[in-house]
């Protein structure tokens, strides 16, 4: 949609409810108090529409409507992810249901979650947040890699300064800013996502941490390795199903959510959210 079709849609949103929404302007985009009251109750409503929805789809033996899921970037080739047998079981189970896929950064799922964009996400494990639930499904190990040209040596952590690698961050990824200060790497290159993280230790010169699985399923096509002695600074992230609290899951929600837990095995106990 065009931002000037988007602008026209606001002000006569506003006419009608009698109230500014938002600021738009040259500095940005930013909603009023009033912006926020009134998301928060068209949020609401959807959920209470899904309700409708569900109840009248139960009535009939079947669940149907909207689905929306967000999965984690570069979760398909780690065999321990089996999120694509849950989708394939939940096909046959609710055929008049559609469901919609996401793929992308963890940090950006969990803001589509917050915003009721998504009703599931697959995404890492996060600690001390009241707004969501999550249900541990798989792990996935990290490793510190580089790419190598043919016939190069891997380099040694020790190593990394003198050779003028540039280090691959990630935004919020704390291991990579303290791995900075600790190999003194003084230049950074910044990626969204692992598929950017990977694209720059490819091209060489850089290092920056990958999961395992993807080095395994890149070998055919780039020479990615283990940078030498640096298994202290290799990790493992914890991938759950998360949803948000102050959002009810659909009776097709209800369905994948049981599905992913059977398939990884992590014992489904009832509704993530009611």
């Amino acid at each position: 949609m065009e931002r000037s079709t988007i602008s026209r849609h606001l002000q006569a949103l506003e006419a009608k409810l009698g109230a500014r929404l938002c600021y738009r302007g040259p500095s940005g985009f930013a909603l009023t108090a009033f912006g926020r009251t009134a998301l928060q109750v068209a949020i609401t409503a959807g959920d209470v529409l899904d309700r409708v929805r569900d109840e009248l789809e139960l009535a009939r033996d079947g669940v149907g409507g909207d689905l929306h899921l967000g999965v984690a970037d570069i979760c398909l080739s780690n065999p321990a992810c089996r999120v694509h047998e849950a989708v394939a079981a939940f096909r046959d189970k609710a055929p008049g249901a559609t469901l919609h896929l996401t793929v992308s950064t963890p940090d950006k799922l969990r803001c589509l979650l917050a915003e009721g964009r998504l009703h599931i996400g697959i995404s890492g494990t996060v600690l001390g947040n009241a707004q969501i639930r999550q249900q541990a499904l798989f792990a996935e190990p990290f490793a510190l890699c580089v790419g190598l040209a043919p016939q190069q040596a891997v380099p040694a952590m020790e190593e990394l300064h003198g050779q003028a690698y540039v280090l691959v961050t990630r935004e919020n990824d704390y291991r990579t800013l303290n791995l900075s200060r600790r190999l003194k790497l003084d230049r950074h290159a910044v990626a969204l996502g692992l598929e950017a993280v990977a694209t720059l230790v490819a091209a060489g010169g850089y290092v920056g941490f990958l999961p395992r699985h993807l080095m395994q399923a890149m070998a055919p096509i780039h020479r990615f390795a283990e940078v030498r002695n640096s298994e202290a600074v290799a990790y493992t992230t914890r991938f759950s199903m998360v949803t948000a609290l102050n959002h009810r899951l659909p009776a097709a929600g209800q369905l994948l959510a049981g599905l992913l837990t059977k398939v990884h095995g992590a014992g489904w106990t009832g509704p993530v959210a009611g």
